[in-house]
């Protein structure tokens, strides 16, 4: 099977692990840079050294976030001031590769929060006054006048140069697209919203897709983390001359309808992008040889991560988990994509699941941070999954692997053991916290307890569990976790 070499938009798990993982399933390998040259939070990577890495590596595809090649990562987008002329330069290297490129580029978020922990110092004090800018300026398109704001000027106008030069090298990236530099270019929308600038930027670029006559090989929809996974998923069905035929169902009627928090466009409207992203097709049930089932978004604005509600209605996940059950019952091979609250997974669903063990039955999970990084992992993990089978390479093992980690994830850390840590050490959920290196032992190890705990109430995938000593912050925060799962000989 396909070696795949991967810049990714950073060095977060989702970003620079969850790939590999998706990759193993088909029995192919992510190679990943040094982390020497990658980003780590607000500081950037070497987009000089990252170019020189991708030369020397010899692989059949290239995975690039355009960002991280660029400008050093996805933050260091949003923070540094390399005109657009440097980027481009640095982007010269993609056209001297063997390998077929898959590249990402991300429109610009304009977050809801007076947090600067991934945003120039101003957000920390106009943070929310800029989504609301950003808003009325969509609004306002063709409008003679700005709207009015309190944001003070010089940060408006920062804010808006910053804006503009990326749209200029997502423009650009297009233009890569157009003359084939790049085989395939995804275009995420990053924790948007219907009414935004970055909204309006993600349309004008649509529409520039259609009119350059690029659709077959640009995609756009909302996500931004996930993508890295969604294009090693699509090099392997290059790779292996097979494009899954996928059908979609949702226990709800007007599921698919509905839009997530942070997204500007229905649930169902990403999917067929998404899909054809990874390198599959939607189709009927009648011509599907995989399900995506998904758990549809729920009303109101609990958050796992901002407001954690105290419970979630039974009745929709039941629903889900029936339907699930019926189709493995028919022997269909389902992932499922559970979006009903943003930044992680839905508690009654997966206790349901794992209760007459159907989780363990599924090829794919994931329930994390938004609707989109939801079905974007699902759909790459079903659709290597499927590779895998028609290849001959697949690889049950590693399937367990990402079922169990992604579990541990996104339920028994974003919707178990966040919660409550947070609640512990007295932390604001609607901002980034920082946890000292002094701390950080205790804190782990706490993680550790919550994560164990929550593992034998449930025993989703036995044999399986978190690898003791493995947990870690990679940001010093508690929004994310690293670890590792292995296979053990735990029953519970």
């Amino acid at each position: 099977m396909i070696d795949i070499a991967l810049v990714p938009l950073d060095d977060r798990p989702v970003c620079r692990t969850l790939p590999g993982l998706v990759a193993a399933v088909a029995g192919a390998r992510v190679r990943t840079p040094p982390a020497d040259l990658l980003p780590a939070q607000r500081r950037s990577g070497d987009p000089d050294g990252l170019a020189r890495w991708l030369a020397g590596h010899r692989a059949g595809a290239a995975v690039v976030a355009l960002e991280t090649l660029g400008l050093g990562g996805l933050i260091a987008s949003r923070l540094r001031d390399d005109p657009a002329a440097t980027v481009l330069r640095r982007w010269d290297a993609l056209a001297d590769l063997s390998a077929t490129v898959y590249a990402a580029t991300v429109v610009q978020r304009t977050p809801d929060a007076d947090d600067a922990g991934e945003e120039p110092d101003y957000w920390a004090r106009h943070g929310r006054a800029l989504h609301a800018y950003s808003a009325e300026l969509h609004r306002a398109i063709g409008a003679p006048e700005l709207p009015d704001t309190d944001v003070p000027a010089p940060v408006r106008r920062d804010f808006l140069r910053r804006r503009h030069r990326n749209h200029v090298l997502n423009q650009a990236a297009l233009g890569l697209a157009a003359q084939g530099v790049l085989d395939t270019l995804v275009v995420g929308a990053d924790d948007t919203a219907v009414t935004a600038v970055g909204t309006a930027e993600w349309q004008w670029l649509r529409t520039w897709t259609s009119w350059l006559e690029v659709g077959d090989r640009v995609l756009a929809h909302p996500g931004a983390d996930e993508i890295g996974a969604v294009l090693v998923a699509r090099a392997l069905t290059a790779a292996a001359g097979h494009a899954p035929r996928i059908a979609v169902a949702c226990a709800e009627p007007d599921g698919l309808d509905r839009v997530a928090r942070y997204e500007p466009v229905p649930v169902g409207a990403g999917i067929a992008s998404q899909a054809a992203a990874a390198g599959a097709h939607v189709v009927d049930r009648a011509a599907a040889e995989a399900v995506l089932v998904v758990h549809p978004p729920q009303p109101g604005d609990a958050d796992w991560a901002t407001a954690p509600p105290p419970d979630t209605d039974p009745a929709p996940a039941a629903r889900t988990a029936a339907l699930v059950r019926r189709l493995l019952a028919e022997g269909q091979p389902v992932a499922l994509a559970d979006c009903a609250l943003g930044n992680g997974a839905d508690p009654r669903l997966l206790a349901d699941l794992t209760a007459d063990g159907s989780y363990a039955r599924l090829a794919g999970f994931a329930g994390w941070n938004t609707a989109g990084n939801t079905i974007g992992s699902a759909l790459a993990t079903l659709v290597a999954y499927q590779v895998g089978r028609v290849a001959g390479s697949l690889d049950e093992r590693a399937v367990g692997r990402l079922l169990a980690h992604r579990f541990v994830d996104d339920h028994v850390w974003m919707s178990y053991a966040r919660p409550r840590l947070r609640h512990e050490r007295g932390t604001d959920p609607t901002r980034h916290d920082h946890v000292p290196d002094a701390e950080t032992a205790v804190v782990t190890a706490r993680i550790e307890q919550l994560l164990r705990e929550r593992w034998r109430q449930l025993d989703p995938l036995p044999g399986w569990a978190v690898a003791r000593g493995s947990v870690s912050l990679p940001w010093q925060r508690t929004y994310e976790i690293d670890f590792t799962v292995e296979e053990s000989g735990e029953q519970s």
